[in-house]
């Protein structure tokens, strides 16, 4: 019974058609603008309230990054470089947890008579390019670091080989063709035609036509 029931539903959702509720969601919006206007009611205001301020903000907020990622056309490869790096930034979640401890350890030094004092944060853990400090032996990535380092490396190569225009060619593949465009013309009619002619292509290659 509870198989009959979802093989039901899904066909029920099957057989909904989009483009019917989205007309219909349409034709229950204007009849509610005009049953407002009826009232002297503001139908815009009206709506709102059912919204409260945190999804409002949210949503506004979902617009603008929408709107900066909509100008996708390619200008130079400096913006490439910048739209990649905020893209990467945006996806980074820093360890706060070792950054703290890491600053304590820095910022903190010891005496030979045990007493534990501070040292000065700006140029200890805030090093500039002239400090020497980057090539000390301690300073060691965590495992984690180097696993979320390697994950990212093969999503690029993953995304690389995604996009790429050049297509790989599959060994298993019938050779029907001469060059690229009369592969992709082949492929356009084998679309339309190959249901009608696999049973004749069939008997040509066996001899039995």
């Amino acid at each position: 019974q509870a198989n009959r029931h979802e093989v039901y539903e899904e066909f029920q959702r099957k057989k909904t058609n989009p483009i019917h509720q989205e007309r219909k969601r349409e034709a229950e919006k204007l009849l509610a603008k005009q049953e407002a206007q009826v009232r002297g009611e503001n139908y815009e205001r009206k709506r709102f309230w059912s919204y409260s301020a945190e999804s409002v903000e949210k949503w506004e907020k979902k617009q603008e990054k929408k709107a900066k990622r909509s100008n996708t056309g390619f200008t130079d490869f400096n913006q490439v470089a910048h739209k990649k790096y905020k893209k990467q930034i945006n996806e980074f979640k820093p360890d706060l947890e070792a950054y703290d401890e890491q600053k304590i350890a820095t910022t903190l030094t010891t005496t030979k008579d045990g007493e534990i004092i501070y040292i000065d944060t700006e140029s200890s853990f805030y090093r500039d390019a002239n400090s020497l400090r980057y090539a000390s032996v301690d300073n060691v990535p965590s495992p984690q670091a180097v696993d979320r380092l390697v994950t990212d490396v093969n999503k690029q190569i993953a995304q690389r080989e995604k996009f790429s225009r050049r297509k790989k060619a599959e060994d298993d593949d019938e050779i029907t063709y001469i060059n690229m465009r009369n592969r992709r013309f082949n492929e356009k009619i084998g679309r339309f035609y190959d249901k009608y002619t696999r049973e004749i292509k069939g008997n040509l290659e066996r001899g039995t036509a």
